[in-house]
């Protein structure tokens, strides 16, 4: 039975940022640093690298902490009249 990994390689110049994930887990991060060929042959260490990460912990912790409310939005009312615009010729 195999597992389904997803595996994403952005390179920019020398260097990759490579992702990897599988379902129900968080994704795994890395950047390294060389050609394409060098990157790939770097892409099994990393999968092997994620899954261990992934045994210990599938997902990142969740926020425990308070969040601060947020508050309103400040309207400010007028009980004054806004002059009313004197009337303007057309320009054309």
């Amino acid at each position: 039975m195999s597992e389904e990994v997803k595996i994403v390689i952005t390179l920019k110049g020398q260097t990759a940022s490579i992702g990897v994930q599988k379902p129900d887990c968080d994704p795994f991060f890395s950047r390294v640093e060389g050609d394409l060929p060098a990157v790939l042959e770097s892409v099994p260490g990393l999968v092997e690298e994620a899954q261990r990460s992934w045994d210990s912990n599938p997902r990142y912790p969740k926020c425990e902490t308070p969040l601060t409310p947020q508050s309103p939005p400040i309207t400010q009312r007028s009980t004054q009249r806004q002059p009313q615009a004197a009337s303007q010729r057309p320009m054309f």
